[in-house]
């Protein structure tokens, strides 16, 4: 199968071009096509297919690395845009993206992509374990789950072992979440974040939205900009009243064909 490589702040992805519909991927071939030893590698995989969702062309079909669902990706659907551009599937500069999170319209402004990614919803207060230790966080749904906990010292940030999956209540995150610590105030915070069905990834754009819309609520206003440095680049977040807007780039870095 014909394959290409991309990433977006070093969220990287295996693009699987599926123009007819005739090959759907099984949670095993996309887990070995993400495999960074035996297969491709890549923090998730997005297979390109024909869309049903009327206003669109193509359905954005994100998997986790280890082949399970996942509802929306804000770096993805980016590089997804990227992809089609590149391989003349799309005319710019909006692109609209259907995903299991809905119709997303994703823009190409200069040499970045901008994405309307719909608003944040506030859920109740949680908290996340990890080695013994426990933080409080704020959930939040971006059309998937986050649990966003604000940490007090950058060194307590920079210390933290996310190869495990953070503890986190079932009761409250019945399907997993995505868990981001963050240092900082709004207008300008850092966070690392371990992706459910991942591990830690150097960036998460629906995690930096979730992340944005906290540090502005906790420094007193619903709306406003803010930068989120994440470990490959930065992300620019822009919450409005109704909607949120994610800027940050996309590359596409390889093409070839992949043998399962």
């Amino acid at each position: 199968m014909h394959f290409a490589k991309g990433h977006g702040t070093g969220n990287d992805f295996v693009i699987v071009p599926d123009l007819a519909d005739e090959r759907p991927l099984a949670p095993a071939d996309v887990a070995a096509l993400c495999d960074r030893r035996f297969g491709i590698g890549g923090d998730g995989l997005l297979r390109v297919a024909p869309s049903s969702e009327p206003g669109t062309k193509w359905f954005m079909d994100y998997r986790n690395a280890d082949g399970s669902i996942a509802e929306m990706c804000g770096n993805g659907v980016r590089v997804f845009a990227r992809y089609l551009l590149e391989q003349g599937l799309a005319d710019g500069p909006e692109i609209p993206v259907a995903t299991r999170g809905g119709v997303k319209h994703v823009r190409l402004e200069g040499d970045q992509f901008s994405v309307d990614m719909g608003p944040a919803t506030f859920g109740p207060t949680s908290q996340a374990g990890l080695e013994g230790f426990e933080w409080p966080g704020q959930a939040v749904s971006m059309g998937n789950p986050h649990l966003v906990c604000h940490l007090g010292e950058t060194d307590e940030l920079d210390a933290l072992d996310l190869h495990r999956q953070p503890r986190f209540d079932p009761a409250v995150f019945p399907d997993g979440v995505n868990v981001e610590f963050v240092v900082g105030t709004a207008p300008h915070v850092r966070m690392r974040v371990h992706e459910r069905g991942v591990g830690e990834t150097f960036s998460c754009g629906t995690g930096a939205c979730a992340v944005a819309a906290v540090a502005l609520r906790r420094a007193g206003s619903d709306t406003g900009t803010c930068e989120v440095d994440v470990p490959g680049g930065t992300l620019t977040v822009t919450v409005a009243d109704e909607t949120i807007h994610l800027a940050g780039p996309a590359a596409i870095v390889a093409e070839g064909t992949a043998r399962l």
